[in-house]
């Protein structure tokens, strides 16, 4: 069902019928156009809405979402296009042999980036909720942009084996396994490492990170409001009220913006997840007993992976309705900016 490249292509080995290719055409423009127009309104919504508040930087958390839109982009550019490509004229590549083995390693990047990123996502809240005053130590700019660079030099190392793995051979870009054995276990270590341990690594950290934030809430609210003012004369009570009544008022607006930017990442963890299992799954059981899956039925089930690359905007676009309305030039709105 894959080739190796995250995007569903037609399995020439496999029996039964395939989906119409005119079909899966129709699907990956859909997916590409949708990528594109979703990923590139959130790079606006996001610079537009740091212009008005006259941010000069993003956040952490804008600067990692930024990444994820240029990786879910490159899925849509550098992965389905070429996949739409070689649909179209299986069983013939129209191309030389190192052009083959290019387009292989360039389509797998996205993928890995993709992951990697959530990981990094996963990783940077953790250090920032969980690890507050080592953060402090830290520029909080450099964190993340190394989380995003370390995330994408690992994309590109796992990506270099593609260039052996995959040749031009009677005129098609095919994997060189010499047997079905190989074939399984390049399947089973690729959505391992693309999906299976990024996914359980975001989601411990995400573990630390909610029971860390449960754990704060609950001792804030808690917490004495007043104190004991009542020892003081009254001038001194009030004073001491209105402050304290402030500096809480600060802890809880700093919560409640703490608590949203855990929400949205970890729903975008949640969604990769979900949207990439029946890819993943269908495609280990397709490649470790190729009968035991309807060739149609698996096809049409892994189409949901592709859906994850234009759904990371929307879900950014929910927990984030107000900064649409201002970044829109017929409104305006005097919410304060969440990330």
């Amino acid at each position: 069902m894959s080739n190796g490249d995250g995007a569903v292509q037609l399995n020439i080995e496999g029996v039964g019928e395939m989906p119409a290719v005119e079909w899966m055409m129709l699907h990956h423009m859909a997916i590409i156009l949708l990528t594109v127009v979703g990923n590139c309104l959130l790079v606006y919504v996001i610079l537009k809405n740091n212009a008005v508040r006259r941010r000069k930087r993003v956040t952490p958390v804008q600067m990692l979402m930024l990444h994820m839109c240029a990786a879910d982009l490159l899925f849509a550019l550098i992965t389905m296009v070429p996949t739409m490509a070689i649909t179209a004229t299986v069983p013939v590549f129209y191309g030389p042999d190192m052009l083959c083995r290019f387009v292989k390693f360039l389509q797998v990047i996205p993928m890995y980036a993709s992951s990697f990123l959530l990981v990094a996502i996963s990783a940077d809240r953790f250090q920032a909720i969980c690890r507050p005053f080592a953060s402090m130590k830290t520029n909080a700019y450099k964190r993340p942009a190394l989380y995003a660079s370390i995330a994408w030099v690992l994309a590109l190392l796992f990506s270099t084996p593609q260039f052996g793995l995959f040749a031009k051979i009677d005129d098609d870009c095919v994997g060189t396994y010499t047997s079905a054995y190989q074939y399984a276990v390049y399947v089973t270590v690729f959505n391992t490492v693309v999906w299976l341990l990024p996914s359980a690594l975001a989601g411990y950290l995400y573990y630390r990170v909610c029971k860390a934030v449960w754990q704060s809430t609950t001792f804030g609210s808690a917490f004495p409001t007043i104190g004991k003012t009542d020892q003081l004369s009254p001038m001194s009570s009030s004073a001491g009220q209105v402050h304290h009544r402030g500096a809480t008022m600060q802890c809880v607006e700093l919560d409640r913006r703490r608590v949203q930017t855990v929400k949205l990442t970890l729903t975008i963890v949640a969604a990769n997840f979900i949207l990439w299992a029946p890819f993943c799954i269908t495609s280990v059981i397709d490649a470790l007993w190729p009968r035991a899956i309807n060739p149609t039925f698996a096809t049409y089930i892994m189409f949901f992976g592709n859906l994850n690359s234009f759904m990371n905007p929307w879900i950014w676009f929910y927990f984030n309705r107000a900064q649409i309305r201002r970044a829109l030039p017929c409104r305006r709105n005097k919410d304060p900016l969440l990330l």
